[in-house]
Order: structure tokens, then C-alpha cells, then sequence
């Protein structure tokens, strides 16, 4: 009889846990305490105050190291002030979760002309919607770097001839 009770016991956890995995791997909208900096980062993007953007987005980076909506927030602003190195870093980062985030995307902005700013939704998707826009961005990073002209090289300035001082006369 207790041979049967563990039996069953067992069987029914096993059930259990088959029939709540597919629940438990769905896809969860974004933490709270991440989405609402990133979300308000967003919003002074629009207003344009990129200072205080950017500080939201770090703050929500601080809590979610790869988070791709952050990340490719603070590369827009680096790509504003023309630190396409930076932003090209900040998007590479970006890449390496982005397609683990459904999170749907509400808005865009173009941030100078050259990267989409996004604002996530609290509502996910089947895809991730966040990671074609950062490899947009990262193709449009990339090809205003190739655009832009080549830092000028140092040069050596040329080489002085060494005059003799002239001799006294009388020694």
C-alpha cells in the first residue's frame, strides 16, 4: 500500500511538471523596475533630453545587463552625439540576448537620422520584435563609420638643417 502511495505521488508530480513546463516557458513581458526607466528613457528621447534618457537607460541596465531595449536606447544617443564606436558597442551587446526578449515594441523614433529609438509594450510577442531593429541599427552605424572620412595621420615635420654659428674673428 505505501508502495502504491509513492507511486501515485510520483506520477502525479511528473504530470505536474509536464503539464506546467510549456506554461512556464512562455515568454514574460519585461520586469517592472526595468520597464519603467526604459519606458521614461524613451519618453525624454522624444522630448529630447538625451542626458536624462540616458541615465534611465542606464539604470535599467544596472538591473538587466543585456537588456536589448536599453542597450539599443543608449546607442541611438551615443550615435546622436557622433560616437559611432560607442554605439556600435552598446549594439553588439544588445544582439547577444535580443532574440530572448518578445517584448512587443510601441514606438520608434529616428534618433538623428541614424538610429531607431524604441519603447517597449508590456505585452509580448511570439518573435522578438527588438532584434531586427538593433541589426538595422547596427547596418546604419556601420555604414555612416564607412562614410565618414579617415582620421588624418600624423605626420613628421621636416627635418632642420643645422646651422654653425658663425666664428669670431680675432681667435
Amino acid at each position: 500500500m505505501q508502495h502504491k502511495r509513492l507511486l501515485l505521488v510520483v506520477v502525479l508530480v511528473g504530470l505536474f511538471v509536464v503539464l506546467a513546463a510549456p506554461v512556464m516557458a512562455q515568454p514574460r513581458p519585461m520586469a517592472e523596475d526595468v520597464y519603467t526607466p526604459i519606458a521614461k528613457g524613451y519618453d525624454f528621447i522624444r522630448a529630447g533630453n538625451y542626458e536624462a534618457a540616458a541615465a534611465q537607460f542606464r539604470e535599467a541596465v544596472k538591473k538587466d545587463t543585456n537588456n536589448p531595449f536599453a542597450l539599443n536606447n543608449l546607442a541611438a544617443i551615443e550615435a546622436q552625439k557622433g560616437k559611432l564606436k560607442e554605439a556600435l558597442a552598446y549594439l553588439e551587446q544588445a544582439t547577444l540576448k535580443a532574440e530572448a526578449y518578445k517584448d512587443k515594441v510601441e514606438q520608434t523614433c529616428f534618433v538623428a537620422g541614424l538610429c531607431n529609438a524604441v519603447k517597449p509594450v508590456k505585452a509580448v510577442g511570439e518573435t522578438s520584435a527588438i532584434a531586427s531593429i538593433i541589426q538595422d541599427n547596427i547596418a546604419k552605424v556601420k555604414a555612416k563609420m564607412a562614410a565618414a572620412p579617415a582620421p588624418p595621420q600624423p605626420s613628421t615635420p621636416p627635418r632642420m638643417e643645422e646651422k654653425q654659428a658663425p666664428k669670431e674673428k680675432g681667435k
